[in-house]
This record gives C-alpha cells, structure tokens and sequence, in this order.
C-alpha cells in the first residue's frame, strides 16, 4: 500500500484554461500528487450561497482543465465552498433565497448561514449536487460547515430556529418554545430528559439530510468531520454518519502552528475518530494551513502530522498547502518540492502501519454520548462539551504509550467524561486498572462507586490545599518532594478532599501555605472486583498548559506500572518523549517523538508486553529521511540527535 497526495486548491475560473492546465499538471508531477481536489466558489471567492447559474459558470470554467488533468492521470474531485454556510463573513442573501437563517440558543439569527431544515434550501441545495455528480469527477465532498457548532457570529451554533422547533414537536409530541427548550436541555444535575430527545432529533435530521445527498453522490460523497467533543455537544452518532460517505476527512491538528504539547492531543483525536470508522471509509485526514504557507505552519511541523496521519492508518491526506485565492503554485515551488521530498517516506509508512494495526497502551475512554449525560455545572449549550482524554497530555509528556481505542488493561478516566459511562463499562474498568483524577473520582463517587475507588467521601478541596507532599516512597520521586496545587493553576472547585476508605493506601498528603496538613492526596486502592485503583487530588484537565514536573513524573509513573504491572510501552529520559504503540498481536510498531525544541541526550524505551526485540529501529528526520539506528539494552542508538517534530520507529514482527 502506498500514500496518496489530494491537493486542496482552488482556481480563478477567469483564468486561461492551457495555462491553469499547464500550471496544475505541473505542480502535480512535481508534488508526486495523485490527485487535485478544486475548491468552487470557496473563502475570498464565496459570495453567500450562490445562484445555480454561477455554479454552471464555474464548473464550465473549469472543466477544460479538469478533463485534462483525468486525461493525464491525475485525478480531480470537487469541494464546493459551503452547505449551510461557516459563518456570515459580512455577506448577504441574495433576494430570492428567502430560507430560514441558523437561529443560535438565545434567538439570534444569521444572515447567510441557513437552517438544515429548511425545504428552499434543500431543494437547493440538492440541485447543486445532481450539478456536482454530473461532472467526470472522483469525489464529492460536504464542506464541515454541515455541522451544528461553530457557525460565527452565532452563540456555540445552532440551528434552534422555529423550523425546528415544529418538527421537534411534530416528531416527539412535545411542545416548547426556545428559551424553555435550552433551559431543560442544559439545566444542571441530573439531565432532562429533552435533552436526549433533542440531541436524537439533531443527529437524525441531519443523517437524513446526508442520506439523501448519498442517493445523489453514491460512494463519491466525501464528508469532513471536527473535534469529537463538539460533536458530542449536538448528538452525533458517529458509527451512524460514517456508515454514509464513501470517503472521511477528519480534523484533529490546528490550522496554525502549534506547540509541541499538542501533539498528543492531536494524536488522539484522530485515533478516536478511526476507532469509530469503519476500514472499507477511505480516510484522507485534513492537513490544513491556513493562512496559507510556511509563515503560518512550518514544513516540519506539517511533515509531522502528515506522519501522525499515516503511523494511524491513513489512506492517504488531503493537502491544504496551496491558497483558495487562484495564485500560482509555482509562486512558492517549495511546497512542491517539499512534497516530493517526503514522499518516499509516507509510502514507507503506509507499508509499516496498515490499517489493521490497533493502538494500545493506557486506555482513555470516551463516548459520543458525553453530551446527553454530562451533568452541566454552566449555562448555555457550551456545558454540553466536555473534554474527552484529557490525562492525555501528563501521560504522553510522561512518556507513557495511550491508546483512545477499548480494550485496555488500564484505563484513566477525567473530568465530567466520567459521567457518560454506564454501569457495566465502569464495573470493568474497575475489575482491571483504573486512574482517576478528582472531578472524576468525586462523580463516580456520587454515583455510588466509592466503595469500588477506596473513598468514603468525597468533595471540592476547600481553602488550605496549596501542596501535596508525596510521602510514600514507592510513589515519590523522593519522600518530602512537593507538587503544586495552588489555586492559580487550578479551580479550586476541582481539586479533591477525599475521605480514604480504612483500607486505602494514602501515598501523598495536602499541606496548606503554612505547611500545615490539610488533607489526604494520591490515594490508591485493591477493590473487591480484584481491580487496583489510583484517585488524585488535582484534575488532568487544565486548559492550555500541562502541569509536569520531576516530581509528578515520578508520582505518575510508579503509579500507572503499579496498575499495570509495568507491562505498558514507556520512554523515559528527557521530556516529551511522546510513544505510541500499534499491533495486530503478530505485527508490533513503537513510535517515539521528540516533542519538545529541546534534544535528547539519550533516551530508554521500554517495550510493551508481547513486543518482541525490535528487528529494525529507523529514525525520520525533519526533512524526510529514514536513517537506520541501533538498539542496545533498551536504548535506541541514533546516528544523528533528534530534533523537534522527529520520531523514531521500532518494528518487529512475533
């Protein structure tokens, strides 16, 4: 198997149609591209939703080009600019579009972006379709603006307009208007049951939407999907939509440059998403720069999740390198170039890591039904969105090996996720190793977990708990080291004041600023289901920065080979040595990056139970080349310091 390259790129349909042609063919041959996916009337060419004749228009601009282009070997899909519209951009409706506007939770209205529910629009928008699947074109895809959230200048999104509101009524009997609506869906405690009949009726009026484009488009049609937690927020079944389109472009990296602490992030989201995809979906993940070119995202950093995308079984990437404003490719023959240079090994990744390789390492369990069970602590559909994964950032900067796929031996559950689960997920989880950090010890807590998690109360730190001090020495870096919890890294309302059960294990104490005890910290627990269980007293969840630190590093790691026996991957030498492990059971693959502008001196992995000695240990550089190392003991042996944004790569096959 090898990589495939689809170039996002849009085209002045003014322009002459030879030298578009020339331009393009060359730019392709150059880049190694299999294919040009042309944007149609998209960003500084969209004028609101545009009359069928200016679709006409472009799409016999562009066919000249396009035929050539199939003709020659490359092949061509089309992305037309928007479905119900990103935001209103400062533009207006045309007179005779007189659809009903995306109405937000508090009765705003839009002023171009349109209700999904609206029939003019439908029609429409259909008609464009039946324009679209007419043309000698590979693939069709559904702009992302198909989704619920993120529509600016609205509130979160929408659509809570009166069309809906009437055929929510119609569907399930009950009558409401918005404000009562928005008040029982996201009222705290214990959800309203409107709430699961909403976010039901969202998710199944849009599937049938995209159903119907499916009769159009059949396997052509490609749909383009965000952040799992957002889409949690509005009902989606994820398994349910991408039984759909043929053809999945899932988001998970930023449009800009990004820290090196994001690429955990980054790397799980994706992996959430292909656990919920089935494999017969070609997945093209999104590389997108926006603003356009190395000044906004660098050719490292690019290469790094165009890596990520392939190391978790891609089929190939759709590439946002080139502008939507009809500029020249060869103005900037570099990304070219660039392209080429690292295509060699993509397709060597492609080999590596088939599809059927699976994560594995410390589970971090999510659900698409976070929304519909988080018990909302804030007002507004912004409460609906709650963090999935979150320890994955002090795991991976710890360098321990994550997996956002089930089957883990040892799982870690965060924040208000935890409400999501059912009983019998829980009761498994609590059956094998189980890390839970405050918020979501203090919910499983209140649910009636607390004689499984080794508490007999449970609830927010009050003033006082600035430090913990860790004194056990099995679970400290050394005893008397300290880790901070101070209000000014974290809400206090998140910390924990836990109560251990008679028979709990405390490995850490709280201190207040005057050193004065306050409280019981790291508390770990061997529960009757023959299940170990680890409660901290501070959340992994803090928005934009990781709290890691020597100390914690140490608490963390002794605690996780407690609950797993030692048996998951780990590198360790320096920080942000991000690991990822993948199998089949025959086939075993462990990634190591480097995520930090820092080098490593050297640096330990320790391998996965199962995982036989590596038979190869390759190292990619920041410009593409794969360098072979050794292995000695545990160590792998570079021939060249590993920079920021490069990885190392161990094979073996049992």
């Amino acid at each position: 198997m090898t990589s495939r390259y689809v170039l996002r790129l849009q085209v002045d349909p003014a322009d002459d149609p030879q030298a578009v042609g020339d331009r393009l063919l060359a730019m392709a041959r150059t880049a190694r591209a299999e294919e040009i996916c042309v944007f149609l009337f998209g960003m500084e060419f969209n004028d609101g939703h545009d009359r069928l004749d200016r679709i006409d228009h472009w799409l016999a601009a562009t066919r000249p080009w396009r035929s050539r282009l199939r003709a020659e070997g490359i092949a061509v899909s089309l992305n037309p600019g928007h479905t119900v519209g990103h935001s209103d951009w400062a533009r207006s409706p045309k007179a005779d579009q007189p659809w009903q506007p995306m109405t937000d939770q508090h009765g705003m209205a839009a002023a171009v972006q349109v209700c999904p529910l609206d029939p003019g629009w439908r029609d429409y928008y259909a008609e464009t379709l039946r324009r679209y699947a007419a043309e000698d074109v590979d693939a069709v895809w559904i702009e992302d603006d198909i989704r619920l959230h993120n529509h600016q200048p609205l509130d979160w999104g929408g659509c809570f307009c009166a069309l809906h509101l009437a055929e929510f009524t119609r569907r399930t009997g009950i009558e409401t208007d918005r404000e009562q609506l928005v008040a029982a869906c996201t009222a705290p405690d214990e959800p309203h049951p409107w709430r699961e009949r909403w976010l039901d009726f969202w998710d199944t009026t849009q599937r049938e939407l995209l159903a119907s484009w499916a009769e159009i488009l059949g396997n052509r049609l490609g749909l383009m999907s965000s952040r799992t937690d957002q889409h949690a927020a509005e009902g989606r079944d994820w398994s349910a939509w991408l039984d759909l389109p043929g053809l999945h472009r899932p988001h998970f990296w930023g449009y800009s440059d990004v820290s090196g602490a994001d690429l955990p992030h980054a790397a799980l989201q994706l992996d959430m998403q292909r656990a919920v995809q089935s494999a017969s979906v070609i997945s093209l993940p999104e590389i997108e720069c926006w603003p356009y070119g190395q000044w906004n995202k660098s050719f490292r950093q690019t290469a790094a999740q165009m890596s990520i995308a392939h190391i978790l079984g891609c089929d190939g990437l759709a590439i946002s390198l080139y502008d939507f404003l009809g500029n020249h490719p060869d103005d900037e023959p570099r990304r070219a170039t660039f392209l080429a240079e690292w295509r060699d090994t993509f397709d060597w990744l492609s080999e590596t890591f088939p599809k059927t390789l699976r994560t594995v390492g410390i589970g971090l369990p999510w659900s698409p039904r976070t929304g519909r069970r988080v018990h909302t602590s804030r007002t507004g559909w912004e409460s609906l969105v709650v963090p999935h994964g979150a320890w994955v950032g002090l795991l991976s900067a710890a360098g321990h090996a994550v997996t956002g796929r089930g089957g883990a031996r040892v799982n870690a559950l965060s924040g208000e996720s935890a409400w999501a689960h059912d009983d019998a997920e829980l009761r498994s989880w609590l059956s094998g190793g189980l890390l839970l950090d405050s918020v979501a010890a203090r919910i499983l807590f209140e649910r009636g977990y607390g004689p499984l998690i080794g508490l007999t109360g449970a609830r927010s730190g009050p003033e006082g708990y600035i430090r913990e001090v860790c004194t056990d020495p099995e679970f400290a870096l050394r005893p008397g080291c300290t880790i901070s919890i101070d209000v000014e890294s974290y809400s206090q309302a998140a910390l924990l004041a836990a109560e251990p059960a008679p028979d709990a294990r405390v490995a850490s104490v709280v201190h207040d600023q005057l050193g004065r005890e306050t409280g019981v910290g790291l508390v770990l627990y061997d529960n009757e289901l023959g299940g170990r269980v680890a409660v901290t007293p501070w959340p992994a969840h803090t928005p934009g920065r990781t709290l890691m630190n020597p100390q914690r590093e140490a608490q963390l790691g002794a605690v996780l080979d407690w609950l797993s026996g030692g048996t998951h991957a780990r590198a360790t030498g320096c920080p942000w040595l991000v690991t990822q492990v993948l199998t089949d059971g025959a086939r075993w693959r462990v990634v190591v990056w480097n995520a930090s502008p820092d080098e490593p001196d050297g640096f330990r992995v320790r391998l996965p139970k199962g995982m036989p000695e590596p038979d190869s240990v390759i190292q990619v550089t920041a410009r593409g080349e794969r360098l072979d190392a050794g292995w000695s003991h545990g160590r792998p042996l570079l021939t060249r310091p590993l920079g920021q944004w490069e990885y190392v790569v161990l094979s073996s096959d049992v």
